[in-house]
């Protein structure tokens, strides 16, 4: 499933009530705004999951923009079989808006892309690159490329007029000293609005209506302000107006961090949760559903599939998990791994916990972590996940399987 278009059509298409419940912004007119309405019926169609916003604000002297550019850097990798999208969008003196950024894709390629709406024509950027259109619940052009971005760089977005209402977006890993250019999209705006601008960070797996808070990896991103060049030459500078959260059951789990003298800001989502990876037995193979997808029924112990991520990680969709700050230990789409004490063996379970934020209270599906020892212990049974030549079982802990699990990062 291409998550990204979905994403793309899911953002504009929607109305503002299920784009509030769903962490996502409408584009309208020549700026960006953020949905604010909460709407039962749209929220019951989606995932719950955590998203963050900052707005910028520019010197009231500032009406119009050639150049503007802002930065990313992600300081906690969510995992390279998240599905997270950070970006910045912005507006145009004409037209609609349009945003730029980079995300992880559920294992596929990593992406960056560069998106407008209600504009149809474009120009493929650097070797790799490639534009397209969008179509469904609204329309508009997209350049993109699969790029395998690294935690820890700080990556520069430029978006600038290159005449004729066209517009050129450079992607710069300031980390690596390296550009590479998305494309060009024309529009019918001579420069970008300096109002409206807005970065946030998306948790999409809103698409799947089981997703929970608690199935959702932690990542921590900063943002810069953005930086500005007038017709004239003359360079202007962001400063942040506010910040804010969804609002829906996941906001206790984002925290949202204005740098001193609003030069940025740093945005941390599913805190309390750990990344999204695999889950290793000291004999390396990883815990998961038989399948390629999550799914209930026996947890099995297998080779880790997927092939390695630019993140180091291992394992197919099926082999990642989160362990949760409820205590539980998820796959996604709301999969608990669960002791089953009459067999000693070990199942993957729907987790419905009762709360709205998806949390459990069963102690069967409830585990306490060692990251020292590398041991999980139910809190029902008291036993230890074990790692045997025939599978997976619960044992006292005294068996070599029982120690050395390799766990998804804190």
């Amino acid at each position: 499933m291409n998550h990204i278009s979905t994403f793309l059509k899911g953002r504009r298409g929607r109305s503002c009530a299920v784009i509030a419940a769903a962490a996502a912004l409408t584009l309208t007119g020549s700026s960006a705004t953020a949905g604010a309405a909460q709407d039962s019926e749209a929220a019951a169609e989606i995932g719950q999951t955590p998203g963050t916003y900052t707005y910028y604000g520019f010197d009231d002297e500032v009406t119009g923009l050639d150049e503007v550019t802002w930065s990313t850097t992600v300081d906690t990798d969510p995992g390279h079989r998240s599905q997270v999208f950070w970006s910045h969008q912005f507006g145009f003196d004409e037209g609609n808006g349009a945003y730029i950024g980079m995300q992880t894709n559920k294992g596929e390629g990593r992406m960056l892309l560069f998106s407008v709406w209600d504009v149809f024509e474009w120009k493929a950027g650097d070797e790799g690159s490639w534009c397209q259109e969008f179509g469904g619940e609204g329309e508009g052009a997209s350049c993109r490329l699969r790029f395998n971005w690294q935690e820890g760089h700080t990556y520069t977005f430029k978006v600038a007029s290159e005449g004729d209402g066209w517009f050129g977006a450079t992607v710069t890993d300031t980390t690596a000293a390296k550009s590479v250019k998305l494309g060009s999209i024309r529009t019918p705006a001579s420069q970008i609005d300096p109002a409206g601008m807005v970065d946030w960070t998306e948790y999409y797996e809103w698409n799947d209506i089981r997703t929970t808070c608690h199935d959702q990896p932690f990542s921590a991103a900063r943002f810069g302000v953005p930086e500005g060049v007038l017709a004239d030459g003359t360079r202007v500078t962001g400063a942040v107006s506010r910040t804010k959260s969804s609002d829906n059951p996941c906001a206790p789990m984002t925290r949202t961090e204005t740098l001193p003298d609003g030069q940025g800001s740093v945005q941390d989502l599913a805190v309390g949760n750990s990344v999204r990876g695999a889950l290793r037995a000291a004999d390396g193979s990883c815990v998961g559903s038989a399948g390629d997808e999550p799914a209930t029924g026996a947890a099995v112990a297998a080779p880790c599939g997927g092939g390695t991520g630019p993140d180091g990680s291992v394992g197919t969709f099926a082999q990642s998990w989160v362990l949760a700050a409820d205590g539980s230990v998820r796959l996604p789409s709301d999969h608990c791994l669960t002791a089953e004490p009459g067999d000693a063996s070990v199942s993957i379970t729907d987790c419905a916990g009762p709360s709205a934020d998806g949390a459990v209270t069963d102690p069967l599906k409830r585990w306490a972590v060692d990251r020292d020892e590398g041991t999980l212990v139910n809190e029902s049974t008291g036993e230890y996940l074990t790692r045997t030549s025939s599978g997976l079982t619960l044992t006292d802990g005294s068996a070599a399987g029982a120690r050395g699990w390799t766990l998804p990062a804190a």
